[in-house]
């Protein structure tokens, strides 16, 4: 079921509720006053898709990346210096 968000201008509340798209929402749920006071605010949809060749090659990279800075890091801490 969508998720949908809803402002009452009585007590100026936010809240979301799930109904069906042909439905209506007939009172606050925050004061319960009537439909005439709520307005629906509209919400952005998610989209998600499959990442891309050149997304999973940017991950591999960060990957390696780490992997060549923790070993540099461990070396680094691993070495002695003369004062």
């Amino acid at each position: 079921m969508p998720r949908y968000v809803y402002r009452c201008s009585k007590c100026e509340g936010e809240f979301q509720v799930h109904h069906g798209m042909s439905e209506k929402q007939d009172k606050c749920e925050l004061c319960f006053s009537h439909v005439s006071e709520l307005q629906r605010i509209p919400q952005l949809t998610s989209i998600s898709k499959p990442p891309s060749e050149e997304g999973k090659r940017v991950k591999e990279a960060i990957e390696d990346n780490k992997k060549i800075f923790k070993e540099l890091y461990n070396e680094a801490r691993n070495q002695t210096y003369d004062d």
